[in-house]
């Protein structure tokens, strides 16, 4: 082993040991104040509900506090998979389809039944530049870059599509292919970003570091370009498919719902890394897991509020999602997940979004 690689595991495991004493001390991280948003495909509806901290604690389900509605939103009613985030800053809802529509709700924290045609605009990802027999998946919002992310997956590989100055977009507009390259990568379906910061999680790709490693990825870079040194993989990672991504900005952690179905059954469905963990050693660990395969089996979708200490999943087999909620309150401190079911039974979920500039 040569000096350099020798001093790069000592430094991962310094930060890694700074790292968990500042878990530690973020455990009772605020739960207030979150609204939760969760389109369901089966009427092309928005359902609102105000309180996330209400929602968790009630007996039974409680209906809705509002659900909006709109012509639009019948351009994503094939919602991607994750194909809905929140910009907390602006206040604004994206819903992307897996064909590439994208709609986009202003007000969207007084909006209630069918939404004015001055709040509510659609447009779309062009044509040109995608990939072979490719379908959209997760997609997040940076507010302090005002810019949209949205992954793609096909025959030749995947990339993620750059929307910039995505509040600004307007009604019918085509985006041109602005791509964040992904260094060969493929089987792309996790993304999440913040404060100019954009992570990736892929299936494969090209053999990474002096040891080849190859398999599952974490990957973190900017609008441009994931770094090509910030990267975690290897057997140690515990990575699995469809991985699903979402950003704790205010303490630095990535969570990765993994699908357990399709990962052999076993592990947690939900891995926590820490963001200075990316460009030290490759293989490293997560700093936490949630969850377990018998009670998340099927885990497809996370979101996370940014600020505040909740997660919220989706469950998911193949193309068919399901109509209930698993909320983790207060995720840092490891409490269990309770699943919130929503009336009627045909209620559809792949996506959901977390505001946490609610209230």
């Amino acid at each position: 082993m040569t000096f350099p690689r020798v001093f790069r595991g000592l430094a991962a495991c310094m930060l890694l040991a700074f790292s968990f004493s500042c878990v530690n001390a973020l455990t009772s991280g605020s739960t207030a104040g979150v609204g939760i948003y969760a389109f369901d495909a089966s009427t092309s509806t928005v359902m609102v509900w105000n309180d996330l901290e209400t929602l968790y604690d009630a007996a039974s389900t409680p209906a809705p506090d509002r659900t909006l509605s709109s012509n639009l939103l019948t351009k994503v009613t094939n919602l991607a998979w994750g194909g809905m985030c929140m910009d907390s800053s602006r206040g604004l809802l994206y819903l992307v389809s897996d064909s590439g529509s994208i709609v986009r709700i202003a007000q969207v924290r007084t909006q209630t039944g069918s939404i004015p045609s001055t709040d509510i605009i659609s447009f779309s990802l062009a044509s040109t530049g995608r990939l072979t027999n490719s379908t959209f998946g997760q997609v997040a919002v940076d507010s302090q870059t005002d810019t949209l992310y949205i992954t793609e997956n096909g025959d030749s590989g995947t990339q993620i599509w750059v929307v910039p100055t995505a509040s600004l977009q307007y009604q019918d507009a085509s985006i041109s292919l602005q791509a964040l390259q992904t260094s060969g990568d493929t089987g792309g379906t996790g993304v999440a970003a913040g404060q100019g910061a954009v992570y990736g999680y892929v299936q494969d790709g090209n053999p990474v570091g002096p040891d080849s490693l190859t398999g599952p990825r974490l990957r973190k870079g900017t609008a441009s370009a994931f770094m090509a040194s910030s990267v975690i993989l290897g057997s140690t990672t515990g990575l699995g498919k469809y991985g699903s991504l979402a950003l704790d900005t205010a303490n630095g952690n990535l969570y990765v719902a993994r699908h357990n179905t399709d990962s052999g059954g076993t592990g947690a469905p939900v891995e926590v890394f820490q963001t200075g963990q990316f460009g030290l050693a490759y293989n490293q660990a997560p700093t936490q897991t949630l969850g377990s395969a018998a009670d998340q089996p099927d885990l497809r979708v996370i979101a996370h509020p940014g600020t505040k200490d909740w997660l919220v999943g989706l469950r998911g087999a193949g193309a068919t999602g399901y109509p209930s909620l698993i909320l983790w309150k207060s995720p840092l401190g490891g409490t269990a997940a309770k699943v919130v079911t929503v009336s009627p039974s045909t209620t559809t979920f792949l996506g959901v979004a977390l505001d946490g500039n609610a209230a």
